[in-house]
């Protein structure tokens, strides 16, 4: 098969991007894959992107003025004028980054798409996928949220969507109106979760005294006001956070209001974090499956919110990690006083069980779920796939 992952941007660190160009590698090894970037944003290449998947780039925003990266006639002027156009392809909430210089591109692109299988990888592409790209082109959308937002406009139309959890499949088939009926349904619903990192990974041992919080910061400032509680009776235990965005001066404020200099760090993003992980002794609320997984293959259990959807439903109380109400920062402090105990026979029992964890995650059996449903849907004819998808041609408003 020859499948194609068209995301907006494959060059920003994240576990959505990191995802998708880890399951492309590995995808590569069976199978004709190339990763297709609406926007070029770095100079350097792709993180975790197999040296043998071309990837290919649509439009150069790294300068003052996006550069289309095809032969083009058009001038300098005239690429300045498109540029200050705004799009009409997306919604410019999910992307606001659009223009009609890019419209125009992503456009060309679908339209001469050479693919079996195309796989949209942001929210705001299932609606430029429907509308350009060839009809006999299978269309998967890969939803990374926790399934408890707003869904994507048009996700209905795709041939299939994927969601990382069961519980993220339950939630879309409610808000499609498609209870949990069988392989049947339009568009098909499959849960398929991240994978567990490969190769080899440095092991934690866990006594370093340290927590660590990494990925998006939204809840960054439980973790600060928890770790203030649960360390007062901890002397040296350290909480190190990786991280960047708007939050951060909120936390530096927040630091200083509780004279934690010393004691907790804002390390904002590291390009090396299976090292940094190797060096802690567990992860506090992680944002997302990504991260809980990137923990559990260095052995470092987790203390996470137990919410609907994300971390989770992969941290398995007791076993690899200890879960709280969500938003109970007494609980949270708790959690983490209970970890730093001076008895570490617990923060070891449950480090343990994370690392063996993983096997729930292992790549070749993710790999093969991928290629199994795309393999499924190929075999459907594109008349019985498009006759299916005009059924549910209504966008989804939100999740429940």
């Amino acid at each position: 098969m020859r499948i194609v992952f068209l995301l907006a941007r494959a060059d920003e660190p994240g576990d959505a991007s990191r995802a998708v160009l880890t399951r492309a590698g590995h995808l590569a090894a069976r199978h004709d894959v190339e990763v297709v970037s609406v926007f070029r944003t770095r100079d350097r290449p792709a993180p975790a992107l197999d040296a043998g998947v071309p990837l290919r780039h649509l439009v150069d925003r790294t300068g003052p003025v996006p550069v289309p990266l095809r032969p083009t006639a058009l001038t300098d002027r005239a690429r300045q004028q498109l540029a200050a156009v705004p799009g009409a392809l997306v919604d410019p909430i999910l992307e606001p980054d659009f223009d009609a210089l890019t419209d125009t591109e992503l456009t060309l692109a679908l339209r001469t798409l050479d693919a079996d299988v195309l796989v949209t990888a942001s929210p705001a592409l299932p609606g430029p996928a429907a509308d350009h790209a060839p009809a006999g082109v299978v269309r998967i959308h890969e939803e990374h949220g926790a399934g408890d937002g707003a869904w994507p406009a048009r996700v209905g139309e795709c041939d299939a969507v994927v969601v990382r959890t069961e519980g993220a499949r339950r939630r879309l088939a409610e808000a499609l109106g498609a209870g949990l009926r069988g392989p049947a349904a339009v568009p098909r619903l499959a849960a398929i979760p991240y994978p567990a990192p490969a190769g080899f990974r440095p092991r934690s041992s866990r006594t370093t005294r340290t927590a660590v919080v990494a990925g998006p910061l939204t809840r960054a400032g439980h973790a600060v006001t928890a770790f203030a509680s649960a360390s007062a009776d901890a002397p040296g235990w350290r909480l190190r956070v990786f991280g960047d965005g708007p939050e951060l001066p909120r936390l530096r404020r927040q630091v200083a209001e509780l004279a934690l200099y010393e004691r907790v760090e804002l390390l904002g993003l590291s390009p090396h974090m299976a090292q940094e992980w190797a060096k802690a002794s567990f992860a506090v609320l992680p944002s997302t499956c990504g991260e809980v997984l990137e923990a559990y293959a260095a052995g470092v259990p987790a203390v996470a919110y137990d919410g609907a959807g994300g971390p989770a439903e992969v941290v398995r109380d007791g076993i690899d990690g200890l879960l709280v109400p969500p938003g109970d920062g007494a609980a949270l402090a708790g959690a983490m006083a209970r970890l730093m105990a001076d008895d570490a026979e617990l923060l070891h029992r449950l480090g343990a069980g994370a690392r063996a964890g993983t096997g729930r995650f292992a790549a070749e059996a993710v790999t093969r779920g991928w290629e199994e449903l795309c393999a499924e849907l190929v075999a459907v004819p594109a008349a019985v796939r498009a006759e299916r998808a005009a059924r549910h041609r209504v966008p989804v408003a939100r999740g429940r």
